[in-house]
């Protein structure tokens, strides 16, 4: 059935890098993945990219989709599968969430692995467009751990960014809430490298505060809600934010601009009175 929810520009939910075809192949094969669950890979050919797909629940229930980037003469690029060109790959991918590649459209990607469950032993707000924020005592999923000590996570709400290796501790741990309580002050390291964005600075220390609702709230970080969620509010930085209530999936009921939608409660900060 037509008509996927993911954001097609969240590409650390989608982008598995060089994945061989086997790889994805075995995946997408497994029981329980449903039709239409797809990621996005490294091609073979340098600088294009592959487009893996559960398509049907039949022998040749995966297919893969070559696309190569296309030089324009007047030096922009596009995307280009089968015989259909795009501008990039958001667009391609929200093109085919609403209409068939050759079975199915595309629904949701293929969840990634976790290699680790921990829990925050401090509260961090992150710093970059790319890092994930969290409260102490929330729990993540480790996706990878990659160099410098910031380790690619999601959250309950399967929202996925970096954050920083020494703000969490391993679920083994038998001192979890005391951990919690006792932990004072962590500082990230290697910051800089992890992602292009500027540093937003930071005000992390401060304990988590929410006011009885409704409230206003500033908006900490930018967020562009998927085209295709009428129900999600498009937030700027900076901007100041009416909190009508909280939601049992963690969210905020919220309105801006006369709008009335939904926000992650991590994207906005309640000032104490």
């Amino acid at each position: 059935m037509p008509g996927g929810t993911f954001d097609p520009y969240d590409w650390q939910s989608f982008y598995f890098g060089k994945m061989s075809r086997d790889e994805a192949q075995r995946r997408l094969s497994r029981e329980g993945v449903a039709v239409g669950t797809f990621l996005l890979r490294d091609s073979s050919y340098p600088g294009d990219f592959s487009l893996s797909v559960r398509e049907s629940n039949d022998e040749n229930m995966v297919r893969h989709y070559l696309i190569r980037k296309i030089e324009k003469e007047d030096g922009t690029s596009e995307v280009k599968i089968a015989e259909q060109n795009f501008f990039d790959i958001a667009t391609l991918l929200n093109h085919y969430k609403m209409r068939i590649l050759d079975q199915a459209s595309l629904t949701v990607p293929y969840r990634k692995d976790h290699i680790e469950k921990v829990v925050a032993i401090h509260r961090f707000d992150g710093e970059r467009e790319c890092d994930l924020p969290f409260e102490a005592g929330e729990e993540l999923e480790i996706i990878e751990k990659t160099e410098n000590q910031w380790w690619q996570a999601r959250n309950a709400l399967n929202l996925v960014g970096l954050i920083p290796a020494n703000y969490v501790t391993s679920l083994i741990d038998n001192d979890r809430e005391a951990k919690v309580r006792s932990q004072s002050s962590y500082e990230s390291s290697a910051g800089d490298e992890r992602c292009s964005a500027v540093s937003t600075g930071s005000d992390s220390q401060e304990d988590h505060f929410e006011p009885s609702l409704p409230s206003i709230a500033k908006i900490i970080f930018d967020r562009q809600p998927n085209a295709y969620d009428s129900t999600q509010l498009k937030l700027q930085k900076g901007h100041t934010i009416k909190i009508m209530k909280k939601m049992d999936n963690g969210q905020y009921q919220a309105e801006l601009d006369g709008k009335v939608g939904f926000v992650p409660f991590t994207y906005v900060r309640f000032n104490r009175p």
